[in-house]
């Protein structure tokens, strides 16, 4: 053994292992500290790690075997003994060791006292982070109760003028507004809002006078920063609203910020006249709420305002968004504004605009009727502005956040909706767009997470419903989405959007003729294609298209001519493709720049290929940067896999075809998509189409289960 070891010395393997060992480790503490740095993979240091390890008994044996001279490498055994050198290469690597170490000893030092990157972007950020502040509906004290919605105004009057400054970060009125009457602790409502100061008050009338109480609370302690009651006539209950708010507004400068907060004033966009004051309120209560009852109660609430005071702007906002609501397919609307909605949704904008041009929920819904309809970057200017205006209107994040879908920027759209729903939380808007999002980025149990809030705030809610179908249809969970939509509908019988979800998700299933009885006309014709009613279907198809909602059944007749007619070769599918082009023309979608796969494929049919450029062109840009950023759940990425045989790219479309198996999607109507056709003479095609059906019959299965087990348990 002794004998051994000296060899071992000799042969310097005991100070080339010692050398490697303290590089080693060097590489991998410099990998850890640049994969953040350079936003690398989380797995590039376990890698180099590995590669290091499997490097060592390979230099060992190395070591042993190979001697070097002045000649060069040569094999040890062939190097006489008296004239090895190696003391003189082992005194440098020893040299080289000490070297080594003494820049370890350096690391350790600079990891120990220096910032690293992350944590000095910790620092600056935590620093720079503004303040932030709930402001909670005043309480009504008086005796008669009946100072509710002045209370009320109060409150709102100081949120607004708040919140149009960059210095603080206030909780939206939805989320704050939601804590009235609360019995809750106010650590526990700071904690909900995340917020660091909460500010509550109260106020009690006594004949001709107003007592007004307001005090600012820390959330982390619970205690009093700063507290003041302010008695007044109650004469001109508008007048004593702005000069109490402007004295509240003084002392918050001071004590949150010292003098740093510049001077703001009370908005002069507002009635004064209190019963159309407390009618605007009342509606911003009920469309808050978001259901059609609402949204319609809120708008009888708005138009009874403006009959009071016709230049009231806040009205005039809130009714062309009402407007806007009720057109939302998930509020029972068609999904998009007919002529006429849309004028009376623009003149009361342009009213609004032309009585309060700076009002920051104007120009923030003007951005979002730009949106509505593909003025894209009309709505991204008008968002930004409002956004300078009000840096805490949580909606303009939403709805910013799709101006940076549209251009493929991703990760600043999920950046806007983590803002929105940091502000107000309470939202059922934005939770939903947050858990629309959360879903795509293949992070359902974040999606989940929102759902589930969202259904402990407003129990049986259909936006809720509506969101937990998404994220559940996203990851191929249909079984478990039926019954989910089943579920809704208990409570929600004529809610438009769930009745089309359960009937969209029986016939993605398979279930074909469960679907044809849910109650829409549109899965009633596909059924019937797939069933080869063909004269049905020819049938429903003419009544429609000679009915007022026309446009809406022009692709059905693609549909038709491709499984029960001619196909693209018949003047009827040219007709009606020609006729959806002019309709999307006229809705302003920009159809030669937009991703649609199944549009590419109707023109290249008709031999229009040279009008798919920039689409194809479009589709790359949207498909390399949703891969790159992970924002490809498998309910998108089949329309990867239809892109990529668009593209010719067939090797590659049967790969995406079996990762999107894999992911746990699957769809009925598979084998009648004319795209997905395309890949029936490759050998993988009949195995694609019995996976996918095995799918579908699993979540069959968990739907027939789960029906059955709902029985029993209601019996």
């Amino acid at each position: 053994m002794i004998s051994i070891f000296e060899e071992l010395r000799r042969r310097n393997v005991v100070r080339v292992g010692i050398a490697y060992a303290v590089v080693s480790w060097l590489l991998i503490q410099l990998a850890a500290t640049l994969e953040p740095a350079l936003l690398l993979p989380d797995w590039v240091d376990r890698v180099v790690t590995v590669f290091l390890l499997m490097g060592f008994p390979v230099v060992l044996l190395f070591a042993w075997a190979f001697e070097l001279t002045p000649e060069g490498l040569k094999r040890t055994s062939e190097v006489d003994r008296d004239e090895s050198i190696t003391p003189n290469t082992g005194k440098k690597l020893e040299h080289t060791t000490i070297a080594l170490l003494v820049l370890v000893v350096v690391f350790f030092i600079a990891k120990e006292f220096a910032l690293t990157p992350d944590e000095s972007n910790e620092i600056v950020a935590t620093s720079a982070a503004p303040a932030s502040i709930a402001v909670l509906p005043f309480e009504d004290f008086s005796a008669a109760k009946d100072q509710d919605y002045f209370s009320k105004g109060i409150s709102e009057e100081i949120l607004n003028l708040l919140a149009k400054t960059n210095a603080l970060r206030v909780a939206a009125r939805t989320s704050s507004f939601a804590f009235a009457g609360s019995e809750m602790d106010i650590r526990e409502i700071g904690n909900k809002l995340d917020v660091d100061t909460v500010l509550e008050g109260s106020i009690r009338t006594a004949g001709p006078n107003i007592r007004i109480t307001a005090q600012l609370i820390n959330v982390a302690d619970g205690y009093h920063l700063w507290s003041e009651t302010y008695d007044r006539n109650y004469s001109d209950i508008f007048k004593i609203q702005d000069e109490i708010a402007a004295s509240i507004l003084g002392s918050l400068k001071v004590h949150l910020f010292g003098e740093e907060l510049a001077s703001v004033h009370a908005a002069a966009e507002r009635t004064l006249n209190l019963d159309a004051y407390n009618a605007y309120l009342i509606g911003k209560e009920r469309l808050a709420q978001r259901t059609r009852e609402d949204i319609l109660a809120g708008k009888l609430k708005f138009e009874e305002a403006l009959a009071v005071d016709s230049e009231f702007a806040p009205a005039h906002v809130a009714i062309a968004h009402a407007d806007m609501l009720l057109e939302d397919y998930r509020f029972g609307g068609e999904g998009e504004e007919s002529p006429e909605k849309d004028a009376a949704i623009t003149m009361h904008l342009q009213k609004a605009l032309a009585l309060a041009p700076d009002l920051p929920e104007a120009v923030a819904l003007q951005g979002y009727h730009h949106l509505q309809h593909n003025r894209y970057e009309e709505a991204e200017a008008s968002l930004n502005r409002a956004l300078s205006l009000n840096p805490s209107y949580a909606l303009a994040y939403t709805w910013r956040a799709d101006t940076a879908s549209e251009q493929a920027r991703y990760l600043d759209m999920l950046a806007d909706l983590e803002k929105a729903y940091s502000l107000d939380p309470m939202s059922l808007d934005i939770s939903a767009e947050l858990a629309y999002a959360y879903r795509s980025f293949w992070r359902p149990k974040d999606a989940e997470r929102v759902v589930n809030r969202m259904f402990d705030l407003h129990p049986e809610h259909p936006l809720a419903y509506d969101a937990a179908l998404a994220n559940l249809h996203a990851h191929g969970r249909l079984g478990e989405a039926l019954l989910t939509a089943e579920k809704g509908l208990l409570t929600n019988p004529e809610n438009e959007n769930l009745v089309n979800w359960r009937a969209w998700l029986l016939f993605q299933v398979g279930l074909l003729d469960e679907a044809q009885t849910a109650g829409n006309e549109h899965i009633n014709f596909s059924v019937m294609l797939m069933q080869e009613r063909h004269e049905e279907a020819r049938t429903l198809l003419d009544n429609k298209l000679s009915g007022e909602e026309a446009s809406d059944w022009y692709y059905a007749v693609l549909e038709f001519q491709r499984m029960a007619g001619a196909g693209p070769a018949d003047s009827e599918f040219r007709e009606y493709l020609n006729l959806s082009l002019m309709d999307f023309e006229n809705s302003n979608v920009k159809w030669r720049e937009r991703c649609m796969p199944g549009l590419i494929q109707d023109l290249r049919d008709v031999g229009r290929d040279d009008e798919t450029t920039g689409m194809m062109a479009k589709c790359f840009q949207q498909y390399e940067e949703k891969l790159k950023v992970g924002y490809l759940c498998p309910c998108s990425f089949f329309g990867l896999v239809m892109y990529t045989i668009l593209d010719e790219r067939f090797d590659e479309a049967v790969e995406r075809t079996e990762q999107w198996l894999s992911n746990g999607d699957s769809m009925s109507y598979l084998a009648h998509m004319p795209i997905f056709t395309q890949l029936a003479d490759r050998p993988e095609y009949p195995e694609f189409l019995a996976r996918n059906e095995e799918q579908l019959e699993r979540q069959r299965e968990i739907y027939r289960s789960g029906r059955e087990n709902a029985s029993v348990a209601s019996r």
